[in-house]
């Protein structure tokens, strides 16, 4: 063999490193932005009792964007944003679009409008994540549409907000960004968890701040609404939760590529643990409202974002 084969040889797998190497740093994003609620605001993250009125002024403080599973800074959650920054420090992360109380489809500040002013920023992001949905289970009042008014969107609406706000994304960003959408929490597991955290604490009660303060009525409250019981509605809900987030996933693959612009949902099934599969268990949530994420579930949160992003 001669000496041009051997260095050849040599430099081949030096160079497919080389090559490999360059696709990551290139995918890695520049500026990255979140569309959410008040799971990526923090909420409540760092409140750990509710009995006394004192206990109650971490909940009445509202927003803890120091926890967010995005770009929080609290070491105990090691948000997506940090982990982003082990690799490039110069990582930028803005999730000013968000909101607690936002929704999906619902309100002044749904996925669309986030979506809008996302591509609005003045650092065009390259790179945006989404988590949004529970709000639009919980702030309704049945899950029958016979039974109320209000009742829990039905496919087809959820369907066209899902696509309202992609639509702003890949006609907004730039060819090369992607569009990660993490899926809808699994707020029917939300009662059994709180009740098990109210079992684990004499200064925890769940029941009268969910009834006083009217959290997720529809998952958390153990007596009838509009005609359907809590065993009912918590099925219901599991059947909802789910198809919001297939039709999640089936948007994203039709979106994908548009524009140049990848379109990646977490979602992948059921089997898969990703946002919209993994059941938060007492630990996970906070003591305050006994409902929204704790720093541990926050934690929890930003693992499971972070396990199948893309752009990693």
């Amino acid at each position: 063999m001669n000496i041009r084969k051997i260095m050849m040889l040599g430099l081949a797998p030096m160079l497919a490193a080389s090559i490999m190497l360059s696709t990551q740093a290139q995918a890695l994003p520049s500026n990255t932005a979140a569309a959410g609620d008040s799971i990526t605001m923090g909420f409540a993250a760092d409140c750990k009792y509710n009995r006394w009125f004192w206990d109650l002024f971490c909940l009445i403080g509202g927003d803890q964007p120091e926890h967010s599973w995005f770009d929080g800074w609290d070491s105990d959650v090691h948000s997506v944003h940090d982990k982003y920054k082990q690799i490039n420090s110069s990582i930028k992360a803005n999730k000013s679009a968000a909101a607690s109380g936002s929704e999906m489809r619902g309100g002044s500040n749904n996925f669309a409008t986030q979506a809008a002013n996302i591509v609005a920023q003045s650092n065009t992001p390259d790179h945006v994540e989404v988590i949004l949905g529970g709000n639009d289970i919980c702030n309704r009042d049945c899950t029958d549409a016979n039974n109320c008014s209000n009742p829990v969107y039905s496919e087809s609406q959820w369907r066209s907000s899902v696509r309202a706000g992609i639509t702003t994304l890949v006609n907004g960003l730039s060819s090369g960004s992607t569009v990660y959408l993490g899926g809808v929490p699994r707020v029917q597991d939300l009662r059994a968890a709180g009740l098990a955290k109210q079992a684990s604490s004499s200064r925890i009660r769940c029941e009268n701040v969910w009834s006083t303060f009217n959290v997720c009525n529809i998952a958390t409250s153990g007596s009838s609404m509009n005609g359907e019981s809590s065993a009912q509605r918590l099925a219901a809900i599991e059947g909802v939760q789910q198809r919001y987030n297939e039709i999640i996933a089936e948007e994203a693959a039709t979106y994908n590529g548009t524009n140049g612009v990848e379109v990646v949902a977490s979602y992948q099934g059921e089997s898969a643990s990703t946002v919209g599969t993994f059941s938060f268990g007492k630990n996970d949530i906070d003591g305050g409202d006994c409902f929204h994420p704790s720093r541990q579930g926050q934690g929890i949160a930003a693992n499971l974002m972070w396990n199948s992003n893309p752009d990693k």
